[in-house]
């Protein structure tokens, strides 16, 4: 249980880690580069070496002295993590040119949370299990629509953005596909909505949309999803929708 947890770590919505006496927030973190060095260690919890986190910190707007500004960055990462009750040297550890990142046993990361709920919920999915899918699916969807690193240009922050964008479109998905199952087409009908705001160019958002259309038999909504997909598809990539999209309303025509 969450309510359990030694430590917390939110990196979605703004950054925060709670500890036994207290708590740090990104405005604590020694600027952009210690937000980026905080979320790449805890996303992932293996060793970086130190060339490596510093291109993940600056990209090509290496310091010439990057060895020592990024001891400097490190240094007062691991003080807020002391300050708030846990050994910083422990949970940001140094061995053999590289730094990881280990929380205590009994510690909640609410992206991995979300990535473990993704997975939990396409699995029920696949197994015909929707109540789960549903509780699962909501659960990720609810963390992974929130940014991390918001407004922080970097090539790491905008490739992890790209995977967490990902994954809150299949929680989407996988949520409005269950609930479509389950008969409750009008709030299947809005979470695809949702699917299709997050990437309007990927065709499973239009098809769960026009599912839940049909599911409530609305005709006219079912065949303007289409067309909205259609037309989007020709503008932007210059293609038509694929024939598992176009079968869905051949079979409802």
């Amino acid at each position: 249980m969450i309510g359990a947890s030694l430590a917390r770590v939110y990196l979605t919505g703004g950054i925060r880690m709670d500890g036994p006496d207290g708590a740090f927030v990104d405005a604590d973190l020694p600027g952009n580069q210690g937000r980026i060095a905080f979320v790449a260690l805890v996303c992932e919890r293996r060793p970086i070496s130190y060339d490596a986190l510093a291109d993940i910190v600056w990209g090509e707007q290496l310091p010439s002295n990057w060895k020592g500004a990024l001891a400097a960055v490190v240094s007062k990462i691991r003080s807020l993590v002391t300050a708030i009750g846990l050994d910083g040297r422990d949970v940001i550890y140094s061995s053999g040119g590289a730094y990881a990142f280990l929380l205590p046993a009994r510690s909640w990361v609410d992206l991995e949370e979300a990535f473990l709920r993704l997975d939990r919920a396409e699995g029920a999915w696949r197994h015909d299990d929707h109540e789960a899918t549903v509780r699962h699916a909501t659960v990720a969807s609810s963390i992974l629509r929130r940014p991390t690193l918001a407004g922080i240009d970097s090539r790491w922050a905008e490739e992890f953005q790209r995977r967490q964008a990902d994954a809150h479109y299949r929680s989407l998905i996988t949520l409005a596909s269950a609930w479509n199952a389950l008969g409750d087409h009008p709030l299947a009908a809005t979470i695809a909505e949702s699917a299709i705001d997050v990437d309007p160019l990927r065709e499973t958002g239009y098809r769960r949309l026009i599912d839940a259309e049909i599911g409530r038999g609305d005709r006219g909504a079912a065949l303007r999803a289409f067309g909205r997909c259609e037309r989007i598809l020709r503008e932007e990539l210059g293609v038509g929708p694929s024939s598992e999209t176009t079968a869905i309303i051949d079979r409802f025509r």
